[in-house]
């Protein structure tokens, strides 16, 4: 498990995240890597020779580009997504047709995905295949938020994967390797400067504009034969979770499930809020939470009559609490968790732009 480590001086500030032997330190302008060098001069003292790189371009699996002039960072995955390539589908190398199932059909088939029932006492070789690119894409998955939705439906069958499943990996595994140099990049030139609580409850957030610098919440949901809710949260630009979930409770309507959705983000964004005073940026404010579903954002905010929705009303009362609280401050948009919104492709890849802020550096990952 990663570890975060925080050091204030006089001279300056530094971050140290540890992941078992590997460091990665991050430091103000004012210590000019000092603290850094320092340390790893220690380290070196006590238990030898500690190689350090004052540019890394690469950590733990993860390939960092930078722009300091617009202070603009971006990770991707190329060559872990390059590995499960070679290792799952190595055609995808050679740059030939692969039938491999896009679009709806590629979403269909992971809908349809099914376990293999009664489930047998020891799994197939193919089964076990699956299974191992099912936890790469997983893995890939965190820069990825295009892959959410279809590796949620992944996961449901893992632990008895049915043949099928491994086309829909492969499909996904394509998917992001198409993508392999996008990932998630962070600040640079063209996050929203708008205020985003501007106005007031029937105030419509403008989700073509890029995601903002401060962090925000987005929840939705879905109602129907497979009820999932989708959470996301940005901040610097782009996304920092992203989540599909099933929904295992029975809901009578889609405000139920908006309800479960909304009741959700804020226990995440409860811990991204402590983060924030953690690395001494403490919010300014509430922190925005998105719903593109009216009746839930006004008996969320405790402005409307619960009516038609008493039998599930008690969900509310955390959020509302949360809202007095001055923790989050519903508002009504087009949420962008793009876990489950496969119904529109412009909406999908505006979603993503939103997710990603894909459309800001254009320069190559290191």
């Amino acid at each position: 498990m990663p570890c975060l480590w925080i050091f204030t001086s006089p001279t300056g500030d530094a971050l140290l995240v540890t992941i078992v032997d590997d460091m990665l330190f991050s430091e103000s302008a004012s210590s000019d890597g000092a603290i850094a060098m320092r340390t790893c001069a220690l380290l070196s003292k006590k238990y030898g020779d500690v190689r350090t790189d004052r540019e890394p371009t690469s950590f733990k699996g993860y390939s960092i580009y930078r722009d300091r002039a617009s202070r603009l960072l971006r990770l991707t995955l190329p060559n872990k997504i390059t590995e499960a390539a070679r290792e799952h589908l190595p055609a995808l190398l050679d740059g030939g047709k692969l039938y491999l199932p896009s679009g709806q059909k590629f979403q269909q088939m992971a809908d349809d995905l099914q376990l293999v029932t009664p489930r047998p006492l020891k799994l197939s070789r193919p089964q076990v295949q699956i299974q191992r690119l099912i936890g790469l894409l997983k893995f890939i998955e965190g820069l990825h938020p295009r892959l959410s939705l279809v590796i949620h439906r992944l996961s449901c069958v893992m632990a008895s994967p049915p043949p099928e499943a491994m086309l829909v990996a492969q499909a996904a595994l394509a998917a992001a390797y198409a993508e392999r140099d996008v990932g998630l990049t962070y600040g640079g030139a063209g996050l929203s400067a708008s205020p985003r609580l501007r106005g007031g409850l029937a105030a419509f957030i403008d989700m073509n504009e890029p995601a903002p610098a401060e962090l925000e919440g987005h929840a939705d949901a879905t109602w129907g034969d497979r009820n999932v809710y989708g959470l996301i949260l940005t901040y610097e630009g782009a996304a920092v979770l992203h989540q599909t979930k099933k929904i295992s409770l029975v809901v009578q309507c889609s405000m139920h499930t908006e309800a479960i959705a909304s009741g959700k983000a804020p226990e995440v964004i409860y811990y991204a809020r402590e983060i924030e005073r953690a690395f001494g940026k403490p919010p300014a404010g509430p922190t925005l939470l998105g719903t593109d579903n009216m009746a839930n954002l006004r008996v969320g905010s405790g402005v409307g009559a619960p009516t038609r929705s008493k039998h599930f009303l008690r969900r509310y009362h955390t959020l509302k609490q949360r809202v007095v609280a001055g923790e989050v401050r519903l508002r009504h948009a087009d949420a962008r968790q793009l876990s489950h919104e496969v119904d529109s492709k412009a909406k999908l890849e505006l979603s993503l732009r939103y997710a990603t802020s894909s459309h800001l550096g254009r320069g190559q990952p290191s």
